[in-house]
């Protein structure tokens, strides 16, 4: 259930991403169903965090690319040296929806992100061979 109501393509988007969300392998296993993670195991929350809820942009780059490296997520360091797992083989429509899905989940609410949205980021960081660090996605997205 969203947060906030969602209606038209933000809830479509979302009620799919719920479904992309909980595959196995993808998401759920890392971040739990609760969107909490696994501190012990060094798998941050999705909960409320500038990650999540900030730049759009920077959302969609450390999905289709992966993350790796130290992160500071609600006050406590990830050394980050299990990878976000990159998910660029995931079509547009599924990255946009799980994205829109955590954006309105978890006591998150922000605006859904677009298919063509991905699309657009997707294409522009096409040469992108590995993961990004925390500190590449950060210099790039300042302000949020």
């Amino acid at each position: 259930k969203p947060t906030k109501p969602l209606k038209g393509e933000a809830l479509s988007l979302f009620k799919k991403g719920a479904e992309v969300y909980s595959r196995e392998g993808h998401c759920i296993t890392c971040h739990q169903s609760d969107g909490e993670g696994l501190p012990a195991a060094m798998f941050p929350p999705l909960s409320k965090t500038k990650w999540v809820e900030g730049s759009p942009d920077r959302l969609i780059k450390l999905t289709l690319h992966g993350l790796m490296g130290p992160i500071e997520i609600k006050g406590k360091k990830y050394p980050g040296q299990v990878p976000m797992t990159a998910f660029k083989g995931l079509p547009d429509d599924e990255v946009a929806a799980v994205l829109t899905y955590v954006r309105n989940t978890f006591g998150n609410s922000a605006s859904m992100i677009t298919p063509a949205r991905v699309k657009e980021v997707r294409e522009a960081t096409n040469g992108q061979q590995s993961f990004y660090s925390p500190d590449e996605l950060l210099k790039a997205h300042p302000h949020q």
